[in-house]
């Protein structure tokens, strides 16, 4: 995959992103992102080559850390290979941020390994999370987006921060 193509998926799957967020959940969503990234796991493995075992230190030093959209781009994409799959979510927002999840594959591949390609938007995919029950804050029939960083904050967690 080029570069463009990669930064187009990524464009549009923000698109996907508010649009299915805003059916779902009544907050104002900004269009000023920021994201944070979460790898499938945070330990070596032997499945992956040394190049991704690596990047490990990467994922751990940003852990809890807001990046840019150009930060994503430099990371996700390294010599025409992207992570294999992205799940992408919003955690919170306000009408002056919106806080994007990313959860990942450590494993970078080459374009016809990548997931989601059929929906235009691979590797990413976009994902509204729905709150248990006993956390749901209602307004007609849309929840808040923002009840995981309610719950994080409940419990002392400080999940991001701002480089």
């Amino acid at each position: 995959m080029d570069k463009q193509t990669f930064i187009a998926h990524f464009k549009l799957l923000l698109t996907h992103l508010k649009d299915w967020t805003s059916q779902n959940c009544f907050n104002e969503l900004s269009d000023n992102y920021a994201f944070t990234l979460e790898p499938s796991e945070r330990t070596d493995s032997d499945h992956l080559s040394d190049v991704e075992n690596m990047y490990l230190k990467v994922w751990n030093k940003l852990q809890g850390k807001q990046i840019s959209f150009e930060e994503v781009i430099n990371l996700f994409y390294q010599n025409g290979k992207t992570p294999k799959w992205v799940d992408c979510s919003i955690y919170y927002s306000t009408p002056n941020i919106t806080v994007v999840d990313l959860l990942f594959s450590r494993q970078f591949k080459d374009e016809s390994e990548i997931y989601y390609m059929e929906r235009g938007t691979g590797p990413f995919k976009a994902l509204v999370s729905i709150p248990p029950d006993h956390l749901k804050v209602m307004k007609g029939d849309k929840f808040d987006v923002n009840w995981k960083k309610r719950l994080d904050d409940s419990k002392g967690i400080l999940k991001t921060h701002n480089l």
